[in-house]
């Protein structure tokens, strides 16, 4: 997991070069205007721009991708992310989704740790690396808006 802001001077110093591209590109857009939905950004990364209400993380389930990295970038709320890294024991999670790249479990993410996110940070979550976003803090809803970049791993 890589964790950034935006706003922030050398915000990608060091970042794998397709990461950064893509940060550089994010920085130049009008966040606050970008339309609902899939914006494709070339032909094989793009983007997921949604706004959804923050819920307990005890009613969410945990994701990880297998084909994608994920650069979750927070538009405006606040919001909590859990996170674990390393190889998760996937006995435990749901069948996986090809078409969508997802597998999705009801477990405990395994060495949990936790970041919150404000306007502009951003975290990048690599393949089999769980995350359960969209999580409140302090058990308090919030309405968000973010965008989630699709990332091919085999670009880096």
């Amino acid at each position: 997991m890589i964790l950034g802001d935006l706003t922030k001077a050398h915000a990608t110093l060091g970042f794998p070069p397709v990461i950064a591209e893509i940060c550089d590109y994010l920085s130049g857009l009008d966040l606050q205007g970008l339309e609902l939905g899939r914006h494709d950004i070339n032909a094989d990364v793009f983007m997921n721009v949604m706004e959804f209400e923050t819920a307990e993380a005890s009613s969410k389930k945990a994701e990880l991708h297998h084909r994608y990295l994920d650069v979750q970038l927070l538009i405006s709320g606040t919001e909590l992310i859990e996170y674990g890294v390393g190889n998760p024991d996937l006995g435990g999670y749901e069948a996986y989704q090809e078409e969508d790249d997802y597998q999705l479990t009801s477990q405990e993410i395994a060495d949990k740790n936790s970041v919150v996110l404000k306007p502009n940070m951003f975290a990048v979550f690599f393949p089999y690396e769980a995350h359960k976003p969209g999580c409140n803090i302090n058990g308090q809803p919030v309405n968000l808006k973010k965008l989630v970049v699709k990332i091919p791993y085999t670009l880096l």
